[in-house]
């Protein structure tokens, strides 16, 4: 049945860890004592120790100004800066000068110059000192009078030619300067010359690339005259066209009939034959057609008509006449100021060409004339550097020279020696530690959770005494018990009992399974199934050829042995049907099946029966054992698969199976046990295991000189 429950091992347990493997802490410990027994004899001698210090800072000394050669621009630079320093104080000329200059005899009698300084380089150490500006030259040895005098004279030499190498090469340096200055200024006065030739030519005051070319800027102006030009002339012609072809002008200029409306003199003449008019039709009014008067009020309205029409087609006439006189002078105008603007690009655009190439190389060398110029200032700037810094302090300076040691250094053998046997307990207490984190077999019920997503139906204890035996048979009981659940359950009465590897306890729990049963007054029967490794217990059980019929007596026997082929079980196809025929006469039917990982026949018999248990070995299968073995039962799909955990080994000096027992066997709850406890417990036990590995090696040792007596 599926459980929410995890894995769990040992894990970090310091004191279950050492009483698990106490031999492994005790070689571990001996181990790392003895090798580091050599350690605190050559470090433990005390020694003196001299040292200077000097200064090298981030920022060049100067004495009027700052240079970009000898500035950093990140941190990084600097720290490259500061270890090709410390390379310098151990470079061979300086060493060399340093031992010449120092008063002691250091170099040795027929002991050449390249010798003494690898031997001087082998004592000195240069070190940066952390988060400061400052490095350290030190020295160590047992010779105290030679270290304050090697060192100073050392550091004097470095201190001297870091600042000659600071500016390498000075004379020399100056001299190309200068050089190069007279070339650019002769070269300046050459190309100021030509320039002046250009200017008086074209008639140019100055030159400037900002501004642009003014030939350039008239031709475009000239070009946007005649752009406009255009545009009026095209705008004219449209206007002219559009009025004779439609007789009126643009919807933005006052009309033709517009303008004739708004004449004053037609106005004039309108009002007063209007009124001429509006007399006649009065006087009308009430004659009939053929009255004389009538019709002569008739013919007089028809003069007034007449007279309103010809003043007003004589004016619009006329009004025509002087809009399309309008349009053609304009249309003229344009085209003429489009002709002489086009003529006048014409003619400027033949001197383009000599003038935008004068103009061009005018500009380039006042370009070049500027940069020649800033070249000769950056050059007497840096001969100006030259004069003034080469002797500054630059970056480097002494701080404090070494003195004469006077007080011994050094750890000593007594705080080594400590050291030493700290060393060696961390190292009796890790190894047993990393010996269970790194161990992959399988110690305790919870070790299987994680490869069959389930809890083992039970486990069983290491039976190594009287107490553990009867607490073994109880474990036996239990695991009984839950079988009978399991078939009240699924009425399941056929179960195959398999190890993962001979020697795993199928047989024996078999053997187990079924006297327990029978104690308890139900019947079960052991069948002898695993032809792979015989146990003797079924030596003189009935022999049963699967297929047969089954024997009269069965009722009455305890086990049953099937035939078999070598190591293979005859007729196997068969055994489902042989087994449910047995199922019938007992209540339960238990099959000692082979290893499920070594025989071939294992799978072949597990098909046979509905119920599985699984044997797993502790402290014998190790979790991918375990895995590939769920995955052949997987792969067999059974109605009910069971995990049984055997050989559990209690812990020595307590732990849950510890004291599980001891409740058992004594009937009462075990006290808990505090940690002075435990660690005493943990002490007794290493204290068995140092003797125990004593005995061992005295054993080894007779061993050893019996074999060397018999060679002799």
């Amino acid at each position: 049945m599926p459980t929410h429950l995890t894995a769990a091992g040992i894990g970090i347990k310091p004191l279950v860890s050492l009483r698990q493997h106490p031999k492994l802490a005790v070689l571990s410990c001996l181990l790392v004592f003895i090798a580091c027994l050599p350690l605190v004899w050559t470090k433990g001698k005390p020694a003196f120790s001299s040292e200077a210090v000097v200064q090298i800072t981030p920022r060049y000394m100067k004495t009027l100004k700052d240079d970009n050669e000898l500035d950093f621009q990140s941190n990084s630079q600097y720290r490259q800066f500061v270890q090709q320093q410390m390379s310098t104080i151990l470079r061979f000329d300086i060493l060399s000068d340093g031992i010449k200059r120092a008063k002691v005899s250091f170099r040795k009698p027929k002991e050449s110059e390249q010798y003494a300084v690898n031997r001087l380089r082998n004592l000195i150490q240069v070190s940066a000192v952390p988060d400061t500006y400052m490095v350290r030259v030190a020295m160590y040895g047992m010779d105290k009078t030679q270290m304050a005098p090697l060192i100073n004279s050392v550091v004097s030499v470095y201190l001297e030619r870091a600042r000659t190498e600071q500016v390498f090469g000075r004379d020399e340096r100056i001299s190309k300067l200068q050089q190069r200055q007279n070339e650019l200024l002769q070269l300046i006065d050459e190309k100021s010359e030509r320039r002046n030739q250009i200017a008086g030519e074209l008639g140019v005051a100055t030159f400037s690339a900002e501004a642009g070319n003014p030939y350039d800027k008239a031709i475009e102006r000239l070009r946007e005259a005649l752009a406009e030009a255009k545009i009026k002339r095209f705008t004219v012609e449209a206007n002219e066209k559009a009025f004779l072809k439609h007789g009126d002008t643009d919807p933005n200029v006052r009309s033709i009939m517009e303008s004739v409306s708004v004449d004053p003199g037609l106005n004039s003449l309108k009002a007063s034959l209007n009124n001429r008019r509006a007399v006649l039709v009065s006087g009308m009014a009430g004659l009939t057609t053929k009255h004389p008067g009538y019709e002569q009020s008739q013919s007089e309205l028809s003069d007034i008509d007449h007279e309103l029409k010809q003043q007003t087609d004589k004016l619009t006439r006329s009004v025509r006449s002087n809009i399309e006189s309008r349009f053609a002078t304009a249309s003229t105008q344009a085209k003429q100021l489009e002709s002489q603007l086009q003529n006048e690009l014409s003619e400027q655009e033949k001197y383009r060409s000599h003038y935008a190439t004068q103009f061009k190389e005018a500009n380039d060398i006042s370009g070049q004339i500027d940069q020649t110029r800033k070249e000769v200032e950056t050059i007497q700037d840096r001969l100006n550097f030259f004069a003034g810094e080469t002797s500054s302090l630059g970056f480097v300076r002494l701080v404090s020279a070494a003195l004469v040691p006077e007080i011994p250094q050094g750890a000593g053998h007594k705080k080594l020696l400590l050291l030493a046997l700290a060393a060696a307990l961390t190292a009796g207490i890790l190894a047993p530690m990393l010996r269970d984190l790194v161990d992959r077999m399988i110690h305790s019920p919870n070790d299987v959770i994680g490869s069959f997503g389930f809890a083992p139906i039970g486990w069983l204890i290491h039976s190594q005494n009287t107490q553990s035996a009867e607490f073994f048979e109880d474990q036996v009981r239990r695991l009984a018990s839950a079988l009978i659940r399991d078939q009240d359950r699924t009425d399941i009465r056929v179960f195959g009992i398999t190890a993962l590897q001979p020697g795993g306890g199928s047989s024996m729990l078999t053997q187990r399974l079924t006297q327990t049963f029978r104690s308890m007054g139900i019947s079960a029967l052991a069948i002898d199934a695993n032809a792979f490794s015989r146990d003797p217990y079924f030596d003189q059980s009935l022999q049963y050829t699967i297929g047969d019929p089954l024997p009269d007596q069965l009722p009455q026997l305890q086990s049953l042995r099937l035939k078999a082929n070598g190591r293979h079980l005859q007729t196997v196809d068969k055994l489902g049907e042989t087994l449910q025929k047995i199922a019938e006469t007992f209540r339960f039917v238990l099959v000692d099946v082979p290893p499920l990982l070594v025989s071939g026949d294992a799978e072949l018999t597990l098909r046979a029966t509905p119920a599985i248990l699984a044997i797993v070995e502790a402290e014998a299968q190790s979790r991918g054992e375990v895995s590939r073995a769920a995955r052949l039962l997987q792969g067999i799909d059974p109605s009910s698969i069971g995990v049984v955990v055997n050989q559990v080994r209690p812990l020595d000096g307590g732990g849950y199976i510890r004291d599980l027992m001891t409740e058992f066997t004594e009937g009462r709850k075990a006290a808990k046990t505090n940690l002075l406890t435990e660690l005493w417990l943990t002490a007794k036990i290493i204290g068995k295991a140092s003797i125990s590995l004593c005995t061992d090696f005295a054993k080894l040792l007779r061993r050893k000189e019996s074999i060397q007596n018999e060679t002799h």
